[in-house]
């Protein structure tokens, strides 16, 4: 046996204070709050905030089991680490490290009481005020509450059989401003949405602001809105589970999600296509609500209409090293090969859906002379710019047939070739991706677009059979994509 040394018990508003800055945001804070009373069996969870004469203050209310005083019950609660993560726990238990009423609470607020009732017992409230414990200058202290503090949420719980109410009444972190204040209800209504979606759609009720809050899958549910390629479990470790899904293609959306005003599963908080990515699920809980590839894949427009989901067990928090604030987790090393290859066959599946099929006929054109845009790189500044093919046929049987001197031509081409305006092409696509896959090319070809198709076929046909002819034909921007028209039309 060692022999003792000293104590370190950490000052309390040192500890506490150093635990305000773990990073929450007030929708994360919200979260975990919300954790607790889905751990505790509530089916009715109502978040209210209080502008009060720019004296704001928050309340989380629920119907859960409640807490009373047997056993210390609530004063442990307010302990830091008042429970240990590496416990057997209940498979539906969202909390881990035991902080999060505390450190998520603390976040936003000085102070923050807790008024609760078990069934058959009296309710009880405690305040964990920093103010309080820095006067008091007597180590870790709780204080009691006075009736006027209470906000009238005494009376709610009493009322019911058992529940819960968690009460920022110096909520520092608020927003100064009314307007910036009025704004959090959406900001929250909308993570909320997301992070808790399946047990919304489950029965449990949560309002924001007497609102009810709407259940919001990040896979679409709507008719058509994304389809399921495959659900596997990993073979490392049967316990997780991978599903991957090929969200609808912007030209089929019934609308356009992305500019919509209304949140929804397409755009969720950064638009379709930042939100590719792994969705990782902890008991149903989703913990990465703006995706992402997490160092799998590297997010791009092959992949804009990939999702993935992850589903993993509370045993496994260590492995996936899941952070306090629960809002954080990484693919365990010894998994990642093997999800970095079911996402691998999930971004090609997107890649597919995004070309529209129309991918495999490109691979079939001559990069030399069946593109009408070609690739012009320049290795001395390494530029790249597209420039008009000049020895495209369509674009060559032009000039020839109307008697355009060569000179000039060119010159002609460079000018439109040099005014691309590549620089807003690449404005549009960063603040709205899915407008260019939203714009439809021409059904059908033109009365002058099929006169030179049978140019280009007949001149081909007088040297070579006519299946070979029509195949030249179909090397070429913009045929190969009318192949149907073009048979009919040239009997080929």
């Amino acid at each position: 046996m060692h022999k003792v040394a000293e104590d370190f018990t950490p000052n309390p508003i040192n500890l506490l204070e150093s635990n305000r800055s773990l990073g929450y945001s007030i929708e994360e804070a919200v979260s975990d709050l919300i954790d607790n009373s889905i751990a505790a069996k509530a089916k009715n969870i109502s978040i209210h905030m209080v502008w009060n004469d720019s004296k704001p203050f928050f309340v989380l209310l629920d119907d859960g089991i409640g807490m009373s005083l047997k056993n210390n019950e609530l004063i442990e609660s307010f302990k830091l680490g008042s429970s240990n993560p590496l416990d057997e726990r209940d498979p539906n238990d969202l909390g881990r490290f035991g902080f999060g009423m505390k450190t998520a609470s603390l976040s936003q607020s000085k102070s923050f009481i807790v008024i609760t009732k078990s069934i058959n017992e009296n309710l009880i409230s405690r305040c964990l005020d920093l103010n309080y414990i820095t006067k008091l200058n007597d180590g870790w202290k709780l204080r009691h509450v006075e009736k006027g503090e209470l906000c009238g949420y005494d009376k709610i719980i009493s009322n019911q059989k058992s529940g819960t109410a968690i009460i920022w009444n110096n909520w520092d972190k608020a927003p100064v401003n009314k307007n910036d204040f009025d704004s959090l209800s959406n900001i929250i209504y909308d993570y909320v949405s997301v992070c808790f979606h399946r047990f919304i759609e489950r029965g449990i009720n949560i309002s924001c602001n007497n609102h009810k809050i709407l259940a919001c899958n990040p896979i679409p549910t709507n008719l058509g809105g994304a389809e399921q390629f495959s659900e596997v479990s990993l073979a490392t470790n049967n316990d997780v589970k991978l599903s991957a899904y090929v969200i609808q293609h912007p030209m089929k959306w019934s609308e356009n999600y992305e500019h919509s005003l209304s949140f929804n599963s397409y755009k969720l908080f950064s638009g379709f296509e930042r939100q590719q990515g792994i969705y990782i699920y902890r008991c149903n809980r989703l913990l990465t609500p703006k995706g992402g590839w997490l160092g799998v894949l590297k997010a791009g427009n092959s992949a804009k209409l990939a999702r993935v989901t992850i589903d993993y067990p509370n045993n496994a928090d260590t492995i996936w090293s899941l952070d306090i604030t629960k809002t954080n987790a990484f693919i365990p090393f010894e998994f990642v090969k093997e999800i970095k290859a079911f996402t691998e066959k999930i971004r090609k599946r997107s890649n597919i859906k995004i070309n529209r099929g129309n991918r495999m006929i490109r691979e079939k054109i001559s990069n030399s002379d069946g593109r009408i845009w070609k690739e012009s790189r320049h290795n001395f500044n390494e530029s790249l710019k597209f420039i008009l093919n000049k020895d495209h046929e369509l674009i060559k049987t032009f000039a020839k047939e109307n008697n355009i001197k060569p000179s000039e031509f060119n010159s002609f081409l460079d000018t439109i070739s040099d005014c691309l305006p590549t620089k807003k092409i690449i404005e549009n696509y960063d603040n709205d991706p899915s407008c260019y896959d939203r714009a439809t090319i021409n059904e059908k070809l033109d009365n002058i677009q099929l006169k030179f198709a049978k140019m280009l076929f007949e001149n081909e046909k007088a040297t070579t059979t006519k299946n070979k002819a029509f195949s030249y034909l179909m090397s070429m921007v913009p045929y190969c994509y009318h192949e149907n028209q073009l048979k009919k039309y040239l009997n080929a």
